[in-house]
């Protein structure tokens, strides 16, 4: 009796310790009561030195040094029975439940179920040769009672692997259709979108039913088994709900409505938008949370891979989501709902290079009121360089971080604070576009222009882009047509081949003019086709935008847009910057090659680090108008001057230039540490800079960028 009431107790007690075989708290609680108070019993006639052992063996795996202390007391009764040659059936029940306990509390980091392993091996080690010394009426029941369970236990995993084999094309079907509404909502593709969700949303409805028919419900009793059981249903059902959410959320959606027609766009069709995104969102958080939700220690590793996996993919989708709101919320003011809105377009070209990417020869003001857009202002930046009521008395208000490097290039005078007529030529300096907004918002008034609310830049491969919504454009004087194909080459070299820079400067009006105008005045492609076209462009800084307003900011840097230079975040990094110092257009010619060597750790805990940039002007000595190949500072034709700038996240300590010694400038500029220098490469040459620093040893990987 008393043996039964010890045995009891334990059972309770391992059952309080939270072990979760099955998923189901109830369940849980009942099995491991059971066994546990099943081996404690059991323990009466076991063998002194199997209690003794399961003890030991306890008392070296526990890791908390109270759960130690119980071990060694079960062990160390157990050793007393032994020496004493005693019987004392109570103490090897209570020596046992000291086992038990340890054992139900064991966490040990490693494969999976490596505490529960152990555990059950020891005390099945201490419950067979117990039993087997039981009397033989009783060795009959529990292995009669044994046998049943087992046979139990087998049919249910019969009937488990016929409804997972009924349930498996389903899951597979559901998770395949996810995947591809993901990729059509990333492409924009609302519809395609809402038809692979819905379809998402029936195959995991089948393989909810498959996985909860009535022949698989006695496997809800057996340990892992129902794990994994019970994580396919969670998921299945949970997926289910947030995929038809998310369809019916998207099938509201109208993109024939969201089109710019004749240079309006409807702002109720807009406002419309964030509802169903709203659901969109919380259908992919919803999925989220079940994907966490559904993990547990007792799965496999395969299957938590999988589930980690896609949480992940989740998660990735969910910050997607998360912007497609916001963007939903802050669109209408951004359309003038809410006042006229203005927004300066820098057009650039890299042939004459600068950090931002490329000079900006052409810009445009653009007017949004109410939904309607229109070209207000177009010109060249000379018209903005001795534009306004005092071009020579144009000032900034700052940022340091701009005019402490750049100012020298124009934009600051020490003497009087104000921005020469040659800033407009050198605005897109810095290779941050959150300060060329900055600066530009300040100069444009004061330059002829209006206050405005916000920049975009878009470089040639952009305005190819949009030449393929516009279609072909034809000019005087060129053969072909402009199209998709050729419009970015032509920008960048062949329109240099044009003899008379005046007629050169009325191709180049003429494209931008043609372009914005033909996209205003008549119907611009789908929001998903837009997406599509230019959401490569974004990701490769080849389209930004800069807004006055820090939520509309925010919303730029979520999406990739806003053109700022990467943060090293504690880590290391390489950038290449090049800013064209001969006025001329050979920088289309050059290639530029960087590599960073990371060497081995000295006996101090530091390792050098070397940048290698490899310059190499393409361009002729001759053949192209002066325009192109002539220089400001009476160097040859062809030549390459440029002012090369190395970023990097550690201080540099020594430079070669084609292998000789040299010096560099150095500073800090956009939390990176800057070394710069004036370089020239004849036509045809090749220069080196290997830039070496001796540093603290990095315990990250470091980031390669090169940007001409």
């Amino acid at each position: 009796m008393h043996a039964s009431f010890i045995a009891a107790a334990s059972g309770i007690a391992a059952a309080a310790a939270g072990a979760s075989p099955t998923g189901s708290p109830v369940i849980d609680f009942v099995l491991v009561a059971a066994l546990a108070a099943l081996v404690t019993w059991s323990a009466a006639t076991a063998p002194w030195w199997a209690v003794g052992l399961a003890c030991a063996i306890a008392a070296v795996v526990a890791v908390q040094p109270l759960l130690v202390a119980v071990a060694l007391a079960g062990w160390a009764a157990t050793f007393f029975i032994g020496i004493r040659r005693r019987n004392l059936p109570l103490v090897r029940v209570a020596a046992a439940a000291a086992a038990v306990q340890v054992f139900a509390r064991l966490q040990l980091n490693g494969f999976l179920g490596l505490s529960a392993i152990i555990g059950c091996v020891t005390l099945a080690a201490l419950f067979v040769p117990a039993i087997l010394r039981r009397e033989r009426a009783v060795r009959k029941r529990v292995w009669k009672y044994l046998g049943i369970v087992v046979a139990c236990a087998a049919l249910a995993l019969v009937g488990l692997a016929l409804s997972a084999l009924a349930a498996r094309g389903p899951l597979q079907e559901g998770n395949r259709r996810v995947h591809d509404g993901l990729d059509a909502l990333n492409r924009g593709d609302m519809a395609a979108a809402a038809s692979a969700f819905g379809a998402a949303s029936s195959s995991f409805r089948s393989a909810d039913n498959d996985l909860s028919a009535l022949w698989a419900q006695p496997s809800r009793l057996l340990p892992v088994v129902a794990q994994h059981r019970a994580s396919a249903i969670t998921l299945a059902s949970t997926a289910a709900h947030a995929m038809d959410l998310a369809a019916g959320a998207l099938r509201q959606i109208d993109p024939e409505s969201l089109r710019v027609v004749k240079g309006q766009i409807d702002l109720d069709a807009v406002r419309g938008l964030v509802a169903p995104f709203t659901s969109l969102q919380t259908a992919i958080a919803g999925v989220g949370a079940a994907l966490a939700d559904a993990d547990s220690q007792w799965l496999t590793p395969m299957v938590r891979t999988r589930l980690h996996e896609f949480e992940d993919d989740m998660a990735k989708n969910k910050v997607r989501a998360d912007n497609a709101v916001l963007a939903a919320q802050l669109a209408p003011a951004m359309l003038g709902a809410d006042g006229t809105r203005r927004y300066f377009v820098a057009f650039t070209t890299p042939a004459e290079a600068r950090g931002l990417g490329g000079f900006m020869g052409n810009w445009a003001e653009m007017t949004i009121e109410n939904g309607h857009i229109s070209m207000s202002e177009f010109g060249r930046h000379t018209d903005l360089s001795n534009g306004g009521p005092d071009p020579g008395n144009r000032r900034l208000n700052g940022p340091a971080e701009f005019t402490d490097r750049w100012g020298r290039f124009g934009f600051y005078d020490p003497a009087d604070g104000t921005t020469a007529v040659q800033a407009w030529s050198n605005i897109t300096m810095p290779p941050d576009f959150a300060l060329v907004g900055n600066v530009i918002a300040q100069l444009y008034p004061q330059s002829g222009g209006r206050k405005i609310d916000g920049a975009f830049a878009l470089d040639p491969q952009t305005m190819a882009a949009l030449v393929s919504f516009t279609g072909p454009i034809t000019l005087d004087g060129v053969d072909e047509p402009l199209t998709a194909a050729n419009t970015a080459n032509f920008i960048i070299r062949d329109q240099y081949n044009i003899t008379q820079l005046d007629d050169r400067v009325d191709l180049l009006d003429t494209i931008a003019r043609t372009v914005v105008d033909r996209l205003l005045g008549g119907s611009m492609p789908p929001p998903a086709e837009l997406a599509r076209t230019l959401g490569p462009l974004t990701r490769q800084g080849r389209l930004m935008g800069w807004s006055a307003d820090p939520a509309e900011e925010s919303l730029f840097a979520k999406i990739g847009m806003s053109g700022v230079f990467p943060a090293l975040d504690g880590g290391d990094g390489v950038a290449v910057v090049v800013d064209n110092a001969a006025g001329n257009k050979a920088d289309a010619f050059l290639d530029i090659a960087t590599s960073y060597r990371i060497g081995t750790l000295d006996a101090s805990g530091f390792r050098d680090g070397t940048v290698t940039i490899t310059l190499t002007n393409n361009a002729p000595a001759g053949g192209l108008p002066d325009y192109v190949l002539a220089n400001a500072v009476d160097l040859p034709l062809g030549t390459n001057r440029m002012f090369l700038s190395v970023y990097t996240g550690l201080p540099m300590e020594s430079v070669t230039l084609d292998g000789e010694p040299s010096t560099m400038e150095t500073g800090t500029s956009l939390g990176w540490n800057v070394a710069s220098t004036f370089l020239n490469i004849p036509p045809g040459g090749t220069r080196i800079n290997r830039s070496s620093r001796f540093s603290p040893s990095l315990s990250r990987g470091t980031d390669l960028l090169a940007a001409p």
